[in-house]
């Protein structure tokens, strides 16, 4: 399907700049703030540079990378003032409702740019899909799978994502937390009442887990430090029949197996 079928008026180089906000070097993506909140999103807008020709025009039309060449529609944002080194900038209410739904492909020359004109997206780009709701996070792809950034966690877990909360609420766990600064590992056991998402909401909300290695290593480096450095994973899916005893045991036996003693943040 053609751009042109759904939004037609934007496809003018005098009023508007595509933004096509790609995954950083460092990991972040913009998928992950679009889908947390609306002021997450909003800071991946104001450019915090000193290209006062970015956007040269008056609005941004801002898509997130989903993967590869397919990007989800973000909103419009209006440039309301342009300092020496920034933007400011605010949403617009043009197409709010497709906002997190309409997904298009761009299969343009240039694979590394970020800000197009209007008239090279629509000329290569087509519309690939639209969600019936607004995107909110990633499906549960299975235990295996999981092997997530901090960021990605807090967006499932804040947005109380069911099939997520589900399935990690359903099952006891050996899991594992990466610090992918230094390689150094945490392993934790989660065995109450709501299973591994239990657990892993403490880390979300107070980023330590009450683990004490872990609070040291918050209070020393910060909450930004474990938001950027911290991958969770499951080592071991453990049924909820089990007893609290034999869940310890497990974690016992990963932290011999790992080292996580000798070369990890587990003190005990």
């Amino acid at each position: 399907m053609l751009l042109e079928t759904l939004i037609k008026e934007l496809n003018d180089d005098s009023l508007y700049r595509f933004h096509l906000a790609k995954t950083n070097p460092d990991g972040h993506r913009p998928l992950d703030a679009l889908a947390k909140s609306d002021d997450a999103w909003l800071k991946w807008q104001i450019y915090p540079g000193n290209k006062k020709e970015r956007f040269i025009k008056n609005n941004i039309v801002s898509f997130a990378q989903i993967n590869g060449n397919s990007f989800l529609f973000g909103g419009i944002f209006h440039i309301k003032e342009r300092t020496e080194n920034a933007y400011k900038v605010e949403y617009s209410q043009q197409y709010q409702d497709l906002i997190g739904r309409l997904i298009i492909e761009y299969n343009g020359d240039n694979q590394r740019g970020t800000v197009f004109l209007p008239k090279y997206i629509f000329k290569n780009s087509i519309i690939k899909g639209i969600y019936e709701t607004r995107y909110r996070g990633e499906k549960f792809q299975g235990f295996e799978n999981i092997n997530h950034s901090f960021i990605e966690i807090e967006v499932i877990v804040k947005n109380k994502l069911n099939d997520w909360k589900a399935a990690l609420s359903s099952v006891f766990g050996i899991y594992l937390i990466t610090d992918t600064a230094t390689g150094m590992h945490y392993i934790g056991s989660a065995y109450g009442e709501h299973g591994i998402w239990g657990r892993w909401i403490n880390y979300v909300y107070n980023f330590h887990g009450n683990n004490k290695d872990l609070i040291e290593l918050f209070g020393s480096k910060g909450e930004s430090y474990i938001k950027n450095h911290f991958k969770f994973a499951i080592l071991e899916v453990i049924p909820s029949s089990k007893s609290i005893d034999e869940v310890i045991t497990k974690e016992s036996l990963w932290k011999k197996k790992l080292l996580t003693r000798q070369f990890g943040y587990n003190c005990n």
